[in-house]
């Protein structure tokens, strides 16, 4: 066996490229920061001229405010830092990181920092009470992530007999075991991967609930159905630069745009953008205009904001049970069946909200 079919196999697998999907890697702070709420804020010293660690700490409190009976995730920590570094979530550790928005920015949407807070908060709260509530999810949740676990190590014992058996010049029948023993883990790798695949279309389903939810934190905290939608035209402003057309931004508004053209573009477009790019803001967009037509009359009485995110969360928990109960198989890229799922989603918050 030559080594460069060893190379090509490797490659062909992709076991030199693996990735984390489910959890995200952090960078710790190199300067003194400003703390709040028992150190649960912290607001880098890069940010320091932006709104305070105090001013974030009000945004939790008063999201936390409205979060009854759902559990406040107390575990969830917020980095403040430079808008150089995307605004995320971290499902593995619970930590915030909000990129701040240049003072230009803060000007046209002085609260923009604070939607992007209350935006990221409700990913914690979502993937917090979706684990303490639901075992179906913790369990495909803590699958993959044991998985993603012993792939990473598979892809690293073969990259390791692959450069031993590379280096292997003068014992032919040494080589060519261990080329064999590097191609017998990449293709245990292979096997492992493709399991994982199967779970990530979980996971996409997971994300599009997840990315709803959020927005809906957003919608309650600001009682603006364009809140989102404004944070992400004024990020593409700041930057100069076009990484969403102005139709995809407006996507992220809970109206659906005048004389209804957003419907009609998402009729035509979800097959590709849902279907085949697996988009999961674009997944539940119906849902979302249709939460705002039911809420924009009753957002503005204090008791009905006070009930909806507990609501919304229990109908969007419901439905991802539902699509944790089918075969991984049968669900296409995790999205084979959105029209049906979104019209249930709607018939639920005609029922329920």
């Amino acid at each position: 066996m030559k080594a460069s079919r060893l190379a090509i196999v490797l490659s062909c697998f992709g076991v030199f490229c693996a990735s984390s999907a489910f959890a995200q890697s952090r960078c710790e702070s190199l300067f003194s920061s400003e703390y709040a709420l028992q150190g649960r804020v912290e607001v880098e010293s890069t940010a320091l001229q932006g709104p305070k660690a105090e001013d974030f700490a009000k945004t939790l409190s008063e999201i936390e405010s409205l979060l009854s009976p759902l559990e406040i995730p107390k575990q969830s920590t917020v980095r403040v830092g430079t808008a150089f570094k995307a605004s995320s979530f971290n499902a593995e550790n619970f930590e915030i990181y909000v990129g701040l928005r240049p003072d230009s920015m803060g000007k046209v949407h002085p609260k923009i920092n604070q939607t992007t807070l209350a935006h990221e908060y409700g990913h914690a709260i979502f993937e917090h009470n979706l684990l303490k509530d639901l075992e179906s999810y913790k369990g495909i949740k803590e699958d993959a992530l044991t998985l993603e676990k012993r792939l990473q190590e598979k892809v690293e014992e073969a990259k390791q007999l692959a450069y031993r058996s590379q280096v292997t010049f003068h014992n032919k029948e040494k080589k060519a075991e261990l080329e064999n023993l590097a191609i017998d883990k990449a293709y245990e790798a292979k096997a492992m991967s493709e399991k994982l695949q199967n779970m990530r279309r979980y996971w996409l389903i997971r994300s599009a609930h997840h990315e709803l939810f959020a927005d809906t934190i957003a919608l309650v905290m600001t009682r603006d159905p364009k809140a989102v939608s404004d944070l992400l035209t004024s990020r593409e402003k700041e930057a100069q630069v076009k990484k969403h057309s102005s139709n995809d931004i407006n996507m992220r508004d809970f109206t659906n745009g005048r004389h209804h053209l957003n419907e009609q573009r998402w009729e035509k477009e979800q097959v590709l953008f849902s279907g085949f790019f697996g988009d999961v803001y674009y997944a539940f967009l119906p849902a979302r205009w249709e939460l705002w037509k039911i809420t924009k009359n009753k957002i503005k009485s204090d008791n009905y904001r006070k009930a909806l995110p507990y609501k919304v969360f229990s109908i969007l928990e419901r439905n991802l049970s539902e699509s944790f109960a089918k075969d991984p198989q049968t669900l296409g890229n995790g999205f084979k069946d959105l029209q049906k799922m979104n019209q249930q989603i709607i018939e639920d918050f005609r029922r329920e909200l």
